[in-house]
């Protein structure tokens, strides 16, 4: 995905400005470096997660399916080097 394919997405969608900044920056995934779709919520919205860049992750179609197979503290024994940012988002206040 390029970044103007990323904004179109994301401008169709109606996804927050945060939202659509993080997905034009994160066009690899962040787990195993392929080709990234737009980021994952590490904390859901619906379980009081946000648009700011410290709960969103950029991750592969794979990756995505994965995390949400798996959840998000299994995921992170797979991938070791995004284990504290998502520890830390799991952490952060409820919105």
């Amino acid at each position: 995905m390029t970044r103007d394919e990323a904004w179109d997405r994301c401008k169709r969608n109606h996804y927050s400005a945060a939202y659509a900044q993080y997905a034009m920056e994160h066009l690899v995934c962040e787990a195993c470096h392929g080709d990234a779709i737009l980021p994952h919520h590490i904390r859901t919205r619906a379980a009081g997660g946000d648009d700011d860049a410290a709960n969103l992750l950029g991750l592969c179609t794979l990756c995505h399916r994965r995390i949400h197979s798996l959840g998000v503290r299994r995921f992170g024994f797979l991938y070791p080097a995004l284990r504290d940012k998502m520890r830390r988002a799991l952490d952060r206040p409820k919105v």
